[in-house]
């Protein structure tokens, strides 16, 4: 099923994201340069992937149910956390990581890690969203990573469409355009909010009956 299939994946990629930015604060603390090294080249080939199908896919598919203004929140957190990722790239090609380096890597590192762990939660709202929309995700989530984007085309999407929303401003049809296409109209939201307030009693009973 779509639904297990994704949430299976999503939570373990979760999980592999959590252990290597705990290994890269524990190699940055004992100043071992070359596992940091090793450390932020892992984590980054792992997290581009992720990163673009929740920017992609699951986000804007939220706007259901959050509405347009949280998911906006989440993309600007999620652009946040993207750029930390790219700036412990960009250190770990320095040739040497003096304490000042290693010290500014544990910061990147904690700027991640919450990203990391309330994103987590998100699988939750993905159970009540319609199957059509769970099996875009769940497809979205297989086509990245078999491409396996880089962390720099990523980043230089996110970017430009960033400055486009910048541009745009936030309340404009631009704007919910730029974070995903397609993205429902306000009265395609209101009747998606409406079926699902009828749904979730009936999965309620249905699961409680399990």
């Amino acid at each position: 099923m779509p639904l297990e299939e994704f949430n299976e994946v999503f939570r373990e990629e979760h999980r592999q994201l959590r252990d290597m930015l705990l290994g890269l604060i524990d190699a940055f603390q004992s100043s071992d340069s070359e596992r940091a090294r090793q450390g932020i080249e892992e984590m980054t080939a792992h997290a581009a992937p992720h990163f673009e199908y929740e920017q992609e896919a699951l986000y804007p598919a939220l706007a259901d149910v959050h509405g347009d203004s949280y998911v906006e929140k989440l993309v600007e957190e999620h652009a946040q956390a993207l750029e930390a990722a790219v700036r412990l790239a960009e250190l770990a090609e320095q040739e040497e990581l003096d304490e000042e380096a290693l010290a500014y890597g544990l910061e990147l590192v904690r700027q991640l890690l919450p990203h990391v762990s309330d994103r987590d939660g998100l699988a939750v709202m993905v159970e009540v969203l319609e199957p059509a929309t769970i099996e875009k995700i769940h497809q979205a989530q297989k086509e990245s990573n078999k491409r396996r984007v880089s962390l720099a085309t990523l980043t230089k999407g996110a970017r430009k469409g960033a400055a486009k929303r910048k541009k745009a401003g936030p309340a404009t049809a631009k704007t919910r355009k730029a974070i995903a296409k397609p993205k429902p109209t306000a009265k395609a939201s209101r009747a998606a909010a409406a079926k699902l307030r009828k749904r979730l009693p009936a999965k309620a009973a249905k699961r409680g009956r399990k």
